[in-house]
């Protein structure tokens, strides 16, 4: 078997950012519109949408892993400084027609991948295809990630012997932060998503 030392590092960087321990304050809160007219909801403990149910993050106290922030890509040291500056602390819009706010720190689904695949400049999931190949199911491994075009998760590891079932890590507003995951593959391939390796 190869040698994917890029892929291990690829998981490790995405679990700092899943088990990131992090203490916000009230200032760290925002439900409304920003200075810049960009509405923002942080996925606070207080926050409970019309579609999503994904507030968890409670001020004043140590919260574990970085929050889903819409368009967002901040580095773990961004997102300290952006934090300690009274930043919002993630956002996830219920209408992703919205742009992200420059005022609130975190990571989206594909914002995560940038940081891990240390790429030079904010992707989107659709982007993905532009920037890595295709490859089939079997030959999976740590760093690939899974796609379609709303959504990118990377792959960490199978969970059985029969390589049925998959641990992945991303950020979904579903969860409003940087999580891991566990699917079964067929439920993937059903819903279309495919196998990409950066080239």
């Amino acid at each position: 078997m190869e040698n994917n030392t890029w892929g291990k590092a690829v998981v490790e960087k995405a679990l700092l950012y899943a088990e990131h321990e992090w203490y916000p304050t009230d200032k760290n809160v925002m439900h409304g519109i920003d200075e810049n007219d960009r509405y923002v909801d942080t996925p606070d403990a207080t926050w409970k949408g019309k579609l999503l149910n994904c507030g968890w993050w409670k001020p004043n106290e140590i919260n574990k892993g970085v929050p889903y922030g819409w368009g967002n890509a901040s580095s773990l040291e961004e997102f300290d400084q952006g934090i300690s500056d009274g930043k919002y602390a993630g956002n996830v819009p219920e209408d992703t027609s919205r742009y992200g706010s420059y005022h609130s720190v975190g990571v989206d689904c594909s914002g995560l991948v940038t940081v891990c695949w240390g790429l030079p400049k904010k992707i989107a999931a659709r982007d993905i295809p532009n920037i890595a190949d295709a490859i089939d199911f079997s030959e999976i491994r740590q760093g690939d990630v899974l796609a379609i075009r709303s959504h990118v998760m990377i792959f960490k590891e199978f969970i059985d012997k029969e390589k049925s079932q998959i641990r992945i890590i991303d950020s979904t507003r579903s969860t409003g932060k940087v999580s891991q995951r566990e699917f079964f593959v067929s439920d993937l391939i059903e819903q279309g998503y495919i196998v990409y390796r950066k080239r």
